[in-house]
């Protein structure tokens, strides 16, 4: 015959060893959420990313047309003798030059913003990962 004390002993046994199995996620999830808080902090990702802004063509070709048409307005101005088609011509090839520069210029505005976005979010994305993988370990849960 079994012995009453001897199964309860063993059902205690079992109990105590799930609720330790059951009990050793909470503390990890804690930590990993704690882990979590502080690497934001230290990395600085609290700002979520902006997207970059559309449109540095556009903007370039504007302002290089302006200040094309505006060089043109003033040289065709400087000779008074000038027929208005000759001025209105130069004035447009003014223009046209001025606005292609322009476009460049922005296109390559746009793209060192770009670059330099990505830069500081991969390097926040490392500081986050560091700060993450220190503070897990340092609780003693090695990634």
């Amino acid at each position: 015959m079994l012995n009453p004390n001897l199964i309860r002993l063993g059902v205690g046994v079992c109990g105590i060893a799930l609720a330790g199995l059951a009990q050793a996620e909470v503390p990890y999830e804690q930590a990993q959420a704690e882990c979590q808080s502080i690497a934001q902090q230290q990395a600085g990702a609290s700002a979520p990313a902006q997207q970059p802004q559309a449109g540095g063509r556009a903007k370039g070709a504007a302002a290089g047309a302006m200040a094309g048409a505006a060089k043109g307005i003033s040289k065709a101005n400087q000779y008074g003798n000038v027929p208005d088609q000759v001025a209105e011509e130069y004035t447009r090839n003014q223009m046209q030059e001025a606005a292609k520069m322009g476009a460049a210029a922005g296109a390559a505005k746009q793209r060192q913003q770009r670059r330099q976005e990505q830069q500081q979010q991969s390097n926040s994305t490392d500081a986050y990962n560091q700060a993450f993988n220190a503070c897990m370990a340092g609780k003693g849960f090695v990634q």
